[in-house]
């Protein structure tokens, strides 16, 4: 299934950082967890949103990692909750999903990261996060680099992605030592 498009916004640009959306986290995760009660599962705010300064697409990013469970169960429980699966999103370690809401008036965009607690792709996101957290001179080489990327990238998100990898890689190794 294709997500629908909010009206009037544009992928792959870069806008000022805004409080919004960590106070948009933290109902949505409260949302989530009750709506997952008694499933064994892990949220956090990672993304550009979730660090204080850095700006980006201005998109919510949900990382939900599963300690102990069945996937399909926790996917259903999601798609229940209101969110999209959008099957050509994800990858083997990670289902991806979409919801649109409104909060304070703002129309906001939330990507859901459905992964294994502590696997790959959980602690790929959030050592990047605590590494931009904590570096501020690599938070704002960061917001120059996505600034460069969603320019020469002209909306195509392969080119987006590529354009941004290098640093990110490089923030990466940094991370993990």
């Amino acid at each position: 299934m294709n997500h629908r498009q909010i009206i009037g916004k544009k992928k792959y640009v870069f806008k000022k950082y805004s409080n919004i959306y960590g106070l948009a986290f933290k109902i949505e995760r409260r949302r989530l967890l009750a709506g997952m009660r008694g499933l064994d599962v892990r949220i956090e705010h990672v993304g550009s949103t979730a660090v204080r300064g850095l700006g980006g697409k201005n998109i919510l990013d949900i990382l939900v990692g599963i300690r102990n469970g069945r996937r399909e169960r926790i996917k259903g429980k999601i798609t229940e909750l209101g969110y999209d699966f959008i099957e050509t999103s994800g990858n083997a370690r990670r289902l991806f999903f979409v919801r649109d809401v409104k909060h304070s008036g703002k129309d906001i965009r939330m990507h859901l990261h459905l992964v294994k607690f502590n696997g790959y792709e959980w602690r790929q996101k959030i050592l990047f996060r605590n590494y931009l957290r904590r570096h501020r001179n690599a938070m704002l080489e960061y917001a120059d680099v996505k600034k460069r990327a969603a320019i020469l990238a002209k909306g195509n998100k392969e080119a987006y992605m590529k354009l941004k990898e290098g640093f990110i890689n490089g923030i990466m190794k940094q991370a993990i030592r």
